[in-house]
């Protein structure tokens, strides 16, 4: 049984829970599945697994306390101990570069911990509730990474630029907010966005890298009507800043000066009548027949799409846009209204125009762009199928079985650009792997035992003809040697017999060293432990 299933950031190893071990397993090479050194206690109820930014370290989260393996080595390198939960249990915990951990615990409390020498600092005021991120590491390989956080000190938000390495917390700046919910780096690190409520006369807020603030938008001339922003996103070169409104409509500004620059509407009927038929926007509706077999078709405009709801009622979170999201090189903008939530529109962003609309079976429940391809869109309905669309092709998506439960998470894996995309079908219990153009020549073959004395020289100059002739039916198809990539992750996946850890446990149990700790001043409330 697997819980807890994550992909390294470079998408190289899964990382999942087996019988109290971490385990992870290589994606793209034939490794063998390796085995953590360390066991958690039997009765440790695991939340979360967190891969660090290098993918040397994973966070493993449980109701106990914290601890962190050296996916090299295999070995425990911190163990951060909850004590009695005087705090109350442990909300978050964050890797920040690759030797600080950020816990925050439920009751406001938050420690920045550096895991060589065991020492904290303390980060007062660490504001818990709001709808977005409350900090964040600045993008790109700097080193030190600089990191933003938001803080609440009585009635007032205030936002902190700071290094980890640092131990004096240098004085934090006041925002013009009214309660902050959220900040977000562009993805090139030259500016910090900050999002008010959206009652507020100035919703959002532009700040340079050293902390000064740049614009605040709308301006104070001008009349915002309606509830004004209620998210907002950056396209993936950062050049474009879009912005959705309760009313939904998504106006889009310029990171240069953060003027607008389009304005787009969701229309309840399609009807392009000032394009030429030719170069119309397609729209493409899914249709399910009663042996489940998907197709779709193409609408003539004008069309109008399927008014949906998930649930009655008029609260700000279902006004408006429900999702949006831009393609890894900022080409192409999917959105989602909250009125057809079975709906995805695509906008071209060189053009400022519809591309494409897509209108599923069933309500949409997450949309997500290859990291890599920026033309593959996957959209997840919570079906059991994953639908992969091109948006260079004037083809419809693709509906691929995912062989999973309806609830089952659908992800990307990072991988090189050249690489064939995977997706990750992630369950409560377990976890496989699919692949909508095929596997990877390294994961097809198979390897070759070296060959014994006597046996016949391997001739790598008719390879391809050898393949050949055992695809075109002249050759039979050479026995088996070594079980597949698939195979092999289904057997780790499959066994029910739980690995005896017990001597690992005495071998490196004597092999822990005691971290000195310099005094500091102690909270009468705390009473976690790191070793």
């Amino acid at each position: 049984m697997t819980t807890n299933a994550t992909a390294s950031p470079h998408g190289d190893y899964i990382a999942y829970m087996r019988g109290g071990y971490v385990l992870t397993q290589s994606i793209r090479h034939r490794e063998p599945t390796t085995q953590s050194a360390c066991k958690l206690p039997p009765d440790a109820k695991v939340a979360s697994l967190k891969w660090s930014a290098d993918g040397s370290q994973i966070l493993i989260s449980h109701d106990r306390g914290l601890q962190v393996v050296d996916s090299k080595h295999r070995s425990s390198r911190v163990f951060l101990k909850n004590g009695t939960a005087g705090l109350g249990r442990i909300a978050t915990a964050d890797f920040v570069g690759n030797e600080h951990l950020l816990v925050v615990w439920e009751f406001g409390k938050a420690k920045l911990w550096h895991m060589n020498s065991g020492k904290a600092v303390d980060l007062p005021d660490f504001k818990t509730t709001c709808d977005g991120q409350t900090w964040q590491i600045r993008p790109g390989n700097k080193t030190p990474p600089l990191f933003a956080v938001l803080s609440r000190i009585g009635a007032e938000d205030h936002l902190s630029l700071r290094f980890p390495s640092l131990r004096q917390l240098p004085p934090p700046a006041k925002l013009p907010t009214i309660d902050a919910q959220g900040i977000s780096w562009s993805p090139d690190g030259r500016w910090l966005a900050i999002l008010d409520v959206p009652t507020a006369s100035q919703s959002l807020h532009i700040y340079t890298p050293d902390g000064h603030l740049f614009r605040s938008y709308p301006s104070a001339k001008d009349v915002e009507l309606g509830l004004g922003i209620k998210s907002f996103a950056w396209s993936g070169d950062s050049r474009i800043l879009a912005l959705t409104k309760f009313d939904g409509l998504v106006e889009l500004l310029n990171t240069r000066t953060f003027m607008p620059i389009a304005m787009i509407e969701h229309s309840t009927t399609i009807h392009q009548h000032e394009v030429e038929k030719e170069q119309q926007a397609p729209v493409w509706q899914e249709a399910v027949s009663s042996a489940n077999e998907r197709s779709y078709t193409q609408q003539q405009q004008p069309f109008s799409p399927p008014l949906s709801k998930a649930k009655a009622g008029n609260e700000p979170s279902d006004l408006g846009l429900a999702e949006i999201c831009f393609s890894c090189d900022g080409s192409y903008l999917a959105t989602r209204d909250c009125r057809m939530l079975n709906t995805v529109w695509i906008w071209n962003m060189a053009t400022l125009g519809a591309h494409a609309v897509l209108i599923q079976h069933s309500n949409i429940r997450r949309l997500k762009w290859h990291p890599t391809r920026f033309e593959t869109l996957l959209i997840d309905c919570a079906e059991g199928f994953a639908h992969v669309w091109n948006v260079s092709s004037r083809e419809p998506p693709t509906a691929l079985p995912t062989g999973g439960l309806a609830k089952a998470k659908l992800t990307w894996l990072e991988g090189p650009a050249e690489a064939r995309p995977i997706i990750m079908v992630t369950e409560q219990s377990r976890f496989h792997l699919l692949h909508p153009e095929g596997q990877d020549e390294l994961l097809e073959q198979v390897s070759r035992p070296a060959s014994a004395e006597g046996s016949e020289p391997n001739d790598e100059g008719n390879s391809e003809d050898s393949l050949f002739q055992v695809l075109s039916g002249r050759k039979p198809l050479p026995p088996k040697t070594q079980p597949s990539y698939t195979e092999m992750v289904d057997l780790e996946m499959e066994a029910e017999d739980e690995l005896d850890g017990d001597g690992l446990d005495d071998t490196f149990r004597e092999k822990r060293k005691a971290v000195q700790q310099a005094p500091m001043e102690i909270d009468p409330l705390d009473d976690s432990e790191i070793f």
